[in-house]
């Protein structure tokens, strides 16, 4: 199944988090792999193009964190309007020092790693994911100054992450129950929205559904799971420019969990699902089971007055 939506101006925020290497990484895998060659012996699994994912290449570049003060790393950001360029330009290089590494070109890694490291320095999800490793690190080694400072810093830093700009009032259409608004809340790093037009299935002052915001989905399988029950559904998003043409958009999507209830609010539970951040004012939710997907619009809230 396949739902194609068509918003004027939709906006790509899709983000690829990884922290590339350093040279004497590259040099050390090529040396490796020589290695192994001359002895006749096979490439190690972790070794193989087929077998490394680039996702864990993690800590091999010099920390955000120490490459300048927090206050300068806040004036370096990308506007709001700019993040999804920027993320688009940080996928293609990441895909190009995988295969670089991969084709043991490393002076092109090299080259690619400087130009990578200073893109990542635009976007503020990669420092946010930083502070969230140097926290939890702080946390086990019981540094607790160091934790409180990198609590401190998350903190400031949402106000520049699109995720954490939802709280507010939206409208959206349900399927069989007509339109109904919702209220979007923050507790820590978990969105919920709770229903303020309750229908015969999830009254109003209940939870329809909530979001882990930390860290976005990538993988391009929207569902992966042994209940043959549940729909595979994939979502597409496309822009109309002002000629009318279609383009596909990638957007930025969070695991979460949505409710379900018979009538009267019977067998409640939450079921595996997704929420999108389609544009600033537009997000959407995707219940897997069920293959229902309810976009919403924000709605302004003087104007109910």
């Amino acid at each position: 199944t396949r739902l194609k939506l068509s918003l004027q101006g939709t906006k790509l925020v899709e983000s690829r988090k990884i922290r590339v290497g350093k040279m004497q990484l590259f040099a050390w895998v090529g040396v490796l792999l020589l290695l192994c060659r001359a002895a006749g012996l096979a490439t190690p699994a972790a070794l193989r193009p087929s077998q490394w994912d680039p996702w864990r290449l993690s800590g091999l570049t010099a920390s955000l964190t120490e490459q300048a003060p927090f206050e300068d790393m806040l004036k370096q950001f990308a506007s709001a309007a700019e993040l999804p360029e920027v993320r688009v330009q940080l996928g293609k290089l990441e895909q190009q020092l995988s295969d670089a590494v991969f084709d043991q070109n490393f002076m092109a890694a090299a080259q690619i790693r400087d130009d990578l490291s200073d893109l990542r320095c635009k976007d503020p999800a990669v420092l946010a994911a930083e502070l969230r490793a140097e926290l939890d690190l702080s946390v086990r080694r019981q540094r607790f100054d160091a934790a409180a400072r990198c609590r401190d810093r998350l903190l400031v830093l949402r106000r520049f992450l699109p995720q954490y700009q939802l709280a507010g009032l939206w409208k959206g259409n349900y399927p069989n129950h007509g339109e109904a608004l919702i209220r979007l809340r923050y507790e820590g790093d978990t969105l919920f929205a709770t229903k303020v037009t309750g229908d015969e299935h999830v009254p109003a002052g209940e939870i329809t559904f909530q979001a882990d915001l930390t860290t976005p989905y990538h993988d391009s399988t929207i569902c992966e799971t042994s209940n043959k029950e549940l729909v595979g559904v994939r979502v597409e998003v496309v822009s109309l420019s002002s000629d009318g043409a279609q383009q596909q958009r990638e957007v930025e999507r969070y695991q979460g969990e949505g409710r379900i209830a018979a009538r009267g609010f019977q067998h409640a539970h939450f079921v595996p699902g997704q929420l999108f951040l389609m544009d600033s004012d537009v997000v959407g939710f995707l219940w897997l089971p069920l293959g229902t997907f309810v976009v919403f619009s924000r709605v302004d809230e003087m104007e109910l007055d």
